[in-house]
């Protein structure tokens, strides 16, 4: 099995897993905390394969640490921070836990500026300086005081490739914090939430898929004559269906550079309701 093959395997089971604990009716925090266990094993599969594998070739090496991993270890990142986040959260008043709410964008807005020159880097798509940020070798002193112990593992890390990882996990944090604070501003003075009678409707399928739909309807113009932008769009989907759902935009990308069908879940939507208007022809007192 290639690596390319392996990676795949793993990201979708890894997919698969965390769709399932989303779909469990345990509270928010003890789902973003099974979510971090599940992906700790994922990532432990992850290593012990790269550990024990031969890179062809330098391209090889630096497509997995700068493309590869940073999309496992970002969702570790993330959902980590989730819950350190919804564990943390203030007893409060609803102003609190706003503001406590803002003090984490401020964090996340602080780390990007520390990091600016290797964000813009990495978000021009520039590879220049591969070779020096996504090969392993022996680290400076001043790379080892500044990543925690338990990032260092030189058969696996090249560093950056952990920069790579917070970055796409704050992008997801960014929209996960600016939902939690849409539901406290969807909150009343006294503890009520407006329209709290509808029915609750949770999404079960995998986030993907919700996204490859999102992304259908927005781009139908299905909604407001076809005016509202991709991020409202979002933010109304998580709230209807108590999902987050993260960095969709790099969701998507990964969605279009699919090897098969960029379309798999739209495509099972088809042949479902077409079986059940074939059904419903044969027994119509069914349907």
């Amino acid at each position: 099995m290639s690596l390319h093959e392996f990676t795949s395997a793993l990201y979708d089971k890894m997919d698969k897993m965390l769709a399932e604990i989303n779909s469990t009716e345990i509270n928010v925090i003890e789902r973003l905390k099974a979510s971090s266990l599940a992906i700790l094993q994922v990532m432990s599969t992850l290593k012990d394969y790269i550990i024990n594998y031969k890179f062809t070739s330098q391209v090889d090496e630096i497509n997995f640490f700068k493309n590869i991993k940073p999309r496992f270890l970002s969702q570790l990142f993330y959902f980590r921070k989730a819950f350190e986040m919804q564990s943390n959260l203030p007893l409060g008043s609803i102003e609190d836990e706003k503001n406590f709410c803002l003090k984490e964008l401020k964090k996340i807005n602080e780390y990007q500026i520390e990091n600016k020159e290797f964000l813009s880097y990495y978000r021009a798509n520039s590879t220049f300086f591969d070779e020096v940020y996504f090969i392993r070798k022996e680290p400076d002193s001043w790379m080892l005081l500044n990543f925690d112990s338990s990032e260092i593992d030189l058969r696996f890390t090249t560093f950056y490739d952990l920069k790579i990882s917070k970055i796409l996990a704050f992008e997801s944090l960014t929209q996960f914090i600016k939902s939690v604070i849409n539901k406290l501003e969807a909150v009343d003075g006294y503890g009520r939430e407006y329209n709290s009678t509808t029915p609750k409707i949770k999404w079960t399928a995998s986030k993907v898929s919700l996204i490859e739909l999102l992304y259908a309807l927005q781009s139908s113009g299905s909604f407001n004559n076809g005016s509202i932008d991709l991020k409202n769009l979002a933010s109304s989907f998580e709230k209807i269906f108590d999902i987050d759902l993260g960095n969709f935009y790099r969701v998507f990308q990964e969605i279009r550079i699919r090897k098969q069908s960029r379309t798999t879940f739209l495509d099972q939507l088809k042949i479902k309701l077409i079986k059940r208007m074939d059904d419903s022809d044969e027994n119509p007192k069914k349907y």
